[in-house]
């Protein structure tokens, strides 16, 4: 089975033994939640690390089991040291209505060292700096060095702004930041890369880091377990089992689409209902 040979083990844990890594958005857990009462399964598993049972990818449906109270999830447990799982970031994208002067973010924000593209991300790279504002024609960076804490204080601030303003915030991985660069309006925020190491201290420390701050990729990716939600209080890995029994794993190669997202990495398909 390539969950197996991937070193990858599905099972029952208990939703309150999960740390989170990530704070999450609100109404993205409730479609989640929404969708879960009116389908009666969890369709992907949670992914956490094998040894300290940080989630990894899945905060969003944690955060969903514990808006409708159930007790258990699937989870599939993964050595996070291994090369199979990597780190990689989303950019949060900012979309200033017309007239508006990015001076509102840059000033404040202390953000106001006129750069180019490539020494800001040579910056972020050399964690020189912990945060960046790109825009279509320069960067941004402080004037002088910031940390990950102060970079996180003002990822919230610019979503606090961004919010009172009525502006547009979306999120785009890392490997697609050239798109939102070609609107003139769009603002681009991107973080330092975080270390593994980075996410294990905040989920044991609770001092969360915004959402989609990090990306997770997990090569192949489990996915559709589609498990009854009904069967999930009795927190038996076994049922999980005799769930899956008769059901061929199937491997859907890199950039395949999985409901409605594309994935760079492997997909496999533990069930289909």
């Amino acid at each position: 089975m390539a969950l197996a040979k991937a070193g990858f083990t599905l099972g029952i844990r208990p939703v309150s033994s999960l740390r989170p890594h990530e704070e999450t958005i609100p109404d993205h857990v409730e479609k989640i939640a929404s969708e879960m009462t009116r389908d009666g399964v969890q369709k992907d598993p949670i992914i956490i690390d094998r040894e300290s049972v940080t989630v990894l990818d899945g905060m969003h449906r944690l955060a969903a089991f514990v808006a409708l109270g159930i007790e258990n999830a699937v989870c599939c447990s993964v050595d996070y040291s291994s090369k199979a799982v990597t780190v990689g970031r989303w950019a949060r994208v900012y979309n200033l209505g017309r007239g508006d002067s990015f001076d509102e973010f840059l000033g404040p924000s202390g953000m106001t060292r006129r750069t180019t593209l490539a020494e800001a991300f040579h910056a972020l790279e050399g964690r020189e700096t912990g945060l960046a504002v790109l825009t279509a024609d320069a960067a941004y960076l402080p004037q002088g060095k910031l940390d990950l804490d102060t970079a996180i204080s003002k990822v919230i601030a610019f979503d606090s702004l961004a919010a009172a303003k009525g502006y547009a915030r979306s999120f785009v991985p890392e490997d697609d930041i050239d798109i939102p660069l070609q609107v003139q309006r769009n603002l681009v925020v991107l973080m330092r890369k975080l270390g593994k190491d980075d996410v294990v201290l905040a989920a044991r420390s609770g001092r969360l880091f915004p959402c989609k701050t990090s990306m997770h990729r997990i090569d192949p990716r489990p996915v559709g377990v589609n498990f009854p939600v009904d069967l999930l209080g009795s927190a038996d890995t076994v049922r999980l089992r005799e769930h899956l029994a008769g059901h061929g794993e199937q491997l859907l190669p890199a950039d395949s689409l999985y409901e409605g997202r594309r994935y760079r990495e492997r997909l496999l398909l533990l069930s289909q209902r």
